[in-house]
């Protein structure tokens, strides 16, 4: 009996440790968006440098990605809440940045339930 109490104190020890893990990665995965989000908003808030039109294509540019990474967050959540699965495809030829576009877009996902 106690060599089968310790087999589960260990499997129990093990289990601790991993969540444990997963909620540090979690919380460094948050700290690191928010620290992005900080400094996107000190850049934004700078005007950054260069010509005036390009810094104002910039500010588009950040606020319209993050506004289309929140309505693809929603749609993550209603089709884990539908139990559904959904296929993106990304087309282009090489180099033409769909990696970029991938990292970009998808960077507010869940990591847990997108692939």
């Amino acid at each position: 009996m106690d060599e089968f109490e310790d087999k589960i104190a260990a499997r129990t020890s093990g289990d601790v440790d991993r969540i444990k893990q997963a909620i540090a990665d979690d919380f460094d995965e948050e700290l690191e968006m928010q620290m992005e989000d900080d400094r996107l908003d000190e850049l934004v808030a700078e005007g950054m440098s260069g010509p005036a039109e390009e810094t104002l294509d910039r500010k588009i540019y950040f606020r319209e990605l993050f506004q289309l990474q929140h309505e693809l967050v929603k749609l993550q959540d209603w089709v884990q809440y539908k139990q559904l699965k959904m296929l993106v495809i990304f087309e282009g030829r090489d180099s033409a940045g769909k990696g970029g576009a991938i990292k970009r877009v998808t960077q507010r996902l869940n990591p847990r339930t997108c692939r």
